[in-house]
């Protein structure tokens, strides 16, 4: 039986937006591959009567063409309705953000570097939308696993597993433990 949270991760574990633009970008590739593939077909030289290959080479265009024009409509109209519907554009960068502090909430502890990389795809969100990262996320208490209080003075948000730190006042740097120990004595000497 499946748990009612394997329904919300895998919900939440898409960023739409991308994968529109994805699925755009592999459309155009598929129209420009079949449009290839039916002026190579139009190139081909078989040992068949020239009346069939005429007829066979005449029926592959127009199928290769056929399906190159279809795609071609719906990366215009996905193309179209992303860029020109302004509301579902937003929406879909929203949920993506939600997406995204949902992951960040899920952290697991095992590596702080997907941490990091998960607040640089919020932050980048919310430049899209026009939200402040920090209106949505606490960073003093950015994971379950409490930060050590001496080394949240230095500041660090998080620290995994094997002793690696999340610092930097953009929540980009990854320091070990040792370092950041290193760093505050440094600071208290001087």
């Amino acid at each position: 039986m499946t748990k009612q949270s394997e329904y919300m991760e895998a919900f939440f574990g898409v960023e739409l937006n991308q994968k529109f633009e994805d699925m755009i970008s592999e459309l155009k590739d598929a129209e420009d591959d079949l449009k290839a593939l039916s002026a190579q077909i139009g190139t081909l030289n078989q040992n068949i009567s020239p009346e069939e290959f005429k007829e066979v080479l005449k029926e592959a265009r127009a199928i290769a063409y056929e399906n190159a024009q279809q795609i071609k409509d719906v990366r215009t109209f996905l193309d179209f309705y992303l860029k020109s519907d302004k509301t579902s554009t937003h929406i879909i960068l929203e949920r993506d953000c939600y997406m995204k502090i949902y992951q960040i909430f899920k952290w697991d502890g095992s590596d702080v570097r997907d941490l990091k990389r998960w607040i640089k795809e919020l932050k980048e969100i919310c430049e899209k939308i026009g939200l402040n990262m920090r209106d949505l996320i606490n960073f003093k208490k950015l994971t379950a696993q409490p930060v050590p209080e001496e080394l949240a003075k230095f500041p660090v948000y998080a620290l995994d597993r094997q002793g690696w730190c999340l610092t930097g006042t953009a929540y980009d740097q990854v320091m070990h433990i040792d370092e950041v120990r290193e760093k505050m004595a440094e600071n208290n000497s001087s």
